[in-house]
């Protein structure tokens, strides 16, 4: 069996599907690193998490923003489920901004609303690494 020189990216948000191309190489977030996909790769399914989505392609690079979910890869086709994904130029600086000073200041008590201040201030903060 021949080896394929692609991948098919697939990027999905609960409104549409964003992408469905080939790409060479893609590199994204995983919930505790990052993770870099060539073709040929194993299997796999993971959870996603916040910060850049970079694919290379034929037609050149694409980054995205891609705010959790999961991944699966299964042969050469790699779905991307992402609550949402903006481009660098959907990004507003103002907006990144104000979440992390806003998660900043929130108080927390309890174990959730630890946990969900440190994921608000991720999401931020990736956001606000990525803006133009």
């Amino acid at each position: 069996m021949a080896e394929s020189k692609n991948l098919q990216l697939v990027l999905v948000t609960p409104e549409k599907i964003l992408l469905d191309e080939p790409v060479e190489s893609l590199r994204f977030p995983l919930f505790d690193g990052q993770i870099g996909i060539l073709p040929a790769r194993a299997p796999m399914v993971g959870r996603l998490g916040y910060g850049e989505l970079k694919m290379r392609s034929n037609s050149g690079e694409k980054t995205f923003f891609v705010d959790g979910g999961f991944v699966q890869m299964k042969g050469s086709v790699v779905s991307l489920l992402t609550n949402r994904a903006l481009t660098t130029d959907e990004i507003n600086r103002k907006e990144a901004e104000e979440q992390l000073s806003e998660s900043i200041a929130r108080k927390a008590i309890t174990d959730i609303e630890v946990a969900n201040k440190s994921r608000d201030q991720q999401r931020a903060r990736q956001l606000l690494a990525m803006a133009k």
